[in-house]
């Protein structure tokens, strides 16, 4: 499969979308998901989303490293899942850049307060399935296209 054609369609699918499912695994070793509202998908594949330090989301990233994405597009009749290292970020200018009325709802003490932080994933492999745009890897229907990043440049697999 055209490498550059999966990657083009799989940003076009995740700027559509408002919302995603995050999935993280908890100490027990089951999967929490939750649906957030991740900033815009950055050039490297990198997404940051503006979270609070109390919640069990932080915890499981800050113990396991990792987070899975999926964003499913229902108009499209597709998903992009995206898969990879996480951590917390303390930033305080990106807060500031990013900061609007809208979230002091929130987050009361605005972009200074020290519980707000960014939950950052770093993408290492995206999957990507489509009815509509005809990504359909055999077996036909069944399995969605993977990305495995490759330094600064991605590989299709058949896994």
């Amino acid at each position: 499969m055209d490498e550059e054609r999966l990657l083009q369609l799989a940003r076009k699918l995740i700027d559509d979308l408002t919302f995603c499912v995050a999935a993280t695994q908890g100490e027990d070793g089951n999967i929490s998901a939750r649906v957030i509202q991740p900033m815009r998908l950055q050039r490297d594949w990198t997404v940051n989303t503006n979270t609070n330090r109390r919640c069990r989301k932080v915890r499981e990233i800050e113990r396991t490293g990792r987070m899975t994405l999926l964003y499913e597009h229902d108009q499209d009749k597709s998903y992009v899942c995206l898969v990879g290292k996480a951590e917390i970020v303390e930033d305080l200018e990106l807060k500031r850049s990013v900061w609007t009325p809208g979230h002091y709802r929130w987050n009361p003490e605005g972009p200074e307060d020290t519980n707000t932080v960014f939950m950052r994933l770093h993408t290492e492999r995206i999957e990507i399935w489509s009815a509509v745009h005809e990504v359909l890897p055999p077996p036909e229907g069944y399995s969605a296209a993977v990305l495995l990043r490759d330094g600064d440049s991605w590989q299709f697999s058949a896994t």
